[in-house]
């Protein structure tokens, strides 16, 4: 028996709806399907934006429409047999779209300050200051990025009640078993059998602990850790991949 928790199946039988309408918006335009989604996930972009930008946007706002404009890309590049739910997929792309729109908005400031810093066009600005900007410029993204990328991380890590507190309480403190469980973790994710058990939280004995080459025990021990291993692999999360030497192309045991 799976061991699923209560909403489980309808939270499974509303990722299988939406994303069936997503692939009826993708292989027939004139179905309207496209327009209903963008219409009733309104308030979700809404929220969405909210939370990436850290305050109330509005169907006013700049922000609402880039969002928006992500989650119909979202539904224009999902792909079906994904193991990352259309949500999630789309949460990305807005996620991408809203950090490319700031950036865009801080470089255009950064070159109004400097028009309008007293220079002359025959006056030069020092490399080493350009140099320093560009630096800072980029550690400020990357800042950036970082923090959304670890709150997406989190909400991902929820979904199997597991706090990120805890897992950097659990995780292993020997190198040599973080690579081993890096190693079974790409087992894990492909093969899709594999992944439907171990994700679903169903019971992994012996005979799953011998296909991804791990003791029982050990497996036991470090399921958590290994979850939130398996979900860097399913989600897009480049930085976190970087961090763990995967290449971004690189999917399970690929």
């Amino acid at each position: 028996m799976s061991a699923l928790h209560p909403g489980d199946g309808d939270r499974d039988q509303h990722r299988e709806m939406i994303e069936k309408r997503v692939l009826l918006a993708q292989s027939d335009p004139s179905s309207g399907e496209r327009e209903s989604l963008l219409s009733e996930y309104s308030l979700y972009v809404t929220k969405i934006a909210s939370r990436i930008c850290h305050r109330q946007i509005t169907v006013q706002d700049d922000e609402y429409s880039i969002a928006l404009s992500g989650f119909d890309e979202a539904i224009t590049r999902f792909e079906e047999g994904r193991q990352s739910t259309f949500l999630s997929f789309s949460y990305m792309v807005i996620q991408r779209r809203l950090t490319d729109f700031y950036r865009r908005e801080k470089k255009h400031t950064q070159q109004l300050a400097i028009a309008h810093s007293g220079t002359t066009e025959s006056e030069s600005i020092s490399p080493e200051v350009v140099k320093h900007s560009v630096d800072q410029y980029r550690e400020d993204e990357r800042r950036n990025m970082t923090r959304l990328e670890v709150v997406q991380f989190s909400q991902f890590l929820e979904r199997y009640e597991i706090k990120l507190t805890d897992l950097v309480k659990s995780s292993p403190k020997h190198n040599d078993t973080r690579r081993d469980m890096l190693s079974v973790a790409k087992r894990i994710v492909a093969d899709a059998e594999l992944y439907e058990v171990f994700m679903n939280k169903k019971k992994t004995g012996k005979d799953f602990a011998e296909r991804v080459g791990c003791h029982p025990r050990t497996l036991k021990r470090h399921r958590m850790f290994l979850t939130a291993l398996v979900l860097v692999f399913v989600e897009d999360l480049p930085l976190l991949r970087q961090y763990l030497d995967i290449p971004s192309h690189v999917k399970g045991g690929g």
